[in-house]
């Protein structure tokens, strides 16, 4: 059983690593008139193809609303495009159009020339250690279902 402290330290330190990360992109893709929420929206239409709205804010554990707004802002710069969902007719898939693909391939080749040019303090086997402990709690945590206390207290979900 993890001890609750060293728990806090790793928690602490992610985040100190995302917000890092999430600085690094707004500087990456400002000229692109593209958020990092974006790129994270494209990257996961490009790698797992058309998604619902509600499929995406599960994923990303936000309201549906934030997402349908992330969308939208997308389909506006026709960057992303609704189609017919054969499985469900209220719910539209997102798919990226062809803009947003090579947008996407754009954001991707920067961020390769920067991160190339970067001596990270961490050995590359390191790196992948790093990336699977964080695949398999992020899954076990994923795989767990929260209740908050007022739902707990009802029963409920």
């Amino acid at each position: 059983m993890m001890d609750a402290g060293d728990f806090d330290a790793f928690v602490q330190r992610l985040r100190e690593v995302f917000f890092a990360l999430r600085g690094i992109s707004e500087v990456l893709l400002a000229d692109l008139h593209c958020t990092p929420a974006e790129r994270g929206v494209l990257q996961d239409i490009e790698t797992n193809g058309p998604l619902t709205v509600p499929a995406m804010a599960q994923a990303r554990a936000v309201s549906r609303q934030a997402m349908q707004k992330t969308i939208d802002q997308l389909v506006d710069r026709r960057l992303l495009k609704f189609e017919a969902n054969p499985r469900h007719l209220r719910s539209s898939l997102v798919a990226v159009t062809p803009a947003g693909s090579r947008l996407f391939v754009e954001i991707r080749q920067r961020e390769a020339r920067v991160l190339s040019g970067w001596e990270l303090p961490v050995s590359p086997a390191e790196l992948r250690r790093t990336t699977q402990a964080l695949h398999q709690l992020g899954s076990f945590l994923s795989s767990h279902e929260w209740r908050t206390p007022r739902q707990a207290s009802k029963g409920g979900r």
